[in-house]
């Protein structure tokens, strides 16, 4: 019975994330880096969430911009894309 139990909570699980990657998700946080780390493109968000983002692009200035500021992004697949 403890065997059906956890393979329940497991697909679960499995079927939410599914769900959630299809769907999108946002995060809100404050932004977080070091110096050396913003230059390299990783930033925290509430030091629960590491982004690593192409350093000299348009998102890392964002992100560099806003280190120590609270931000919410939301990430959700392009329709157009397959």
């Amino acid at each position: 019975m403890r065997r059906f139990w956890i393979l329940t909570v497991i697909l679960g699980t499995l079927l939410m994330g599914l769900a959630a990657a299809q769907q999108g998700f946002s995060l809100s946080g404050r932004i977080g880096a070091t110096d050396q780390e913003a230059q390299e493109g990783y930033f925290a968000i509430d030091n629960q969430t590491m982004i690593v983002v192409k350093p000299g692009s348009d998102f890392h200035a964002y992100l560099r911009s806003r280190v120590g500021q609270r931000v919410r992004m939301t990430v959700e697949p392009d329709g157009e894309s397959e």
